[in-house]
């Protein structure tokens, strides 16, 4: 997919132009998660509404796009009151400088938007970036069943979700949204897996 393309002629049909309701609700509800000590990396941040969110509860966020035109945009929510900013980049090709550096990663149509055979690297990818303890905390797709064009293009079960992490994380917890786009409800799923601590514990 040439994401880049997309946004540059506006065929951006996932974008709904505001926060998703899950982050809200999670803000709401999880407000500890939160704050000016912690910070937050946000893989395919798009035009950066839920990076923007989060900044606003005082974390420190970074954002990033592989779509230069899609961070071009979100930058202008950038600002001096915030600890916010957008960078263009490749997940799979990341600086170092990132590595270890983050609390937590916000993950948000990123995850479904990769081909399947992906997945996998991405997983390692998020590893990396979270300091100890950190956590992957974000709204998967588990059934996107959705109109065409409205994406998200790959989908995938629970079961294969908490499969495809456990080889990194340990899935702490999971609920069901009250809030979504509408559309969407009963296609998303919210969890939160923790880094495991120890690289010995794993093949890396």
């Amino acid at each position: 997919m040439d994401w880049q393309a997309r946004y540059q002629v506006g065929d951006t049909p996932w974008d709904k132009g505001c926060v998703t309701p899950v982050l809200t609700e999670l803000i709401g509800k999880n407000p500890f998660f939160f704050g000016e000590s912690k910070r937050f990396f946000v893989p395919g941040c798009g035009f950066g509404y839920d990076a923007l969110a989060i900044a606003e509860t005082g974390s420190s966020v970074i954002g990033m796009d592989i779509a230069e035109s899609a961070v071009k945009q979100a930058q202008r929510l950038e600002s001096a009151e915030r600890e916010l900013s957008f960078v263009s980049g490749d997940i799979f090709e990341l600086a170092e400088n990132l590595y270890g550096r983050f609390d937590f990663v916000w993950e948000h149509t990123c995850f479904c938007a990769l081909d399947p055979s992906l997945r996998s690297r991405y997983v390692e990818q998020m590893w990396k970036v979270l300091k100890q303890g950190g956590a992957v905390v974000g709204v998967f797709f588990i059934n996107p069943d959705v109109a065409a064009g409205e994406g998200p293009p790959y989908g995938a079960s629970r079961e294969e979700i908490r499969a495809l992490f456990a080889s990194h994380f340990v899935l702490e917890w999971e609920s069901e949204p009250k809030c979504c786009y509408e559309g969407r409800e009963g296609r998303e799923h919210v969890m939160l897996f923790r880094r495991l601590t120890d690289c010995r514990e794993i093949d890396c």
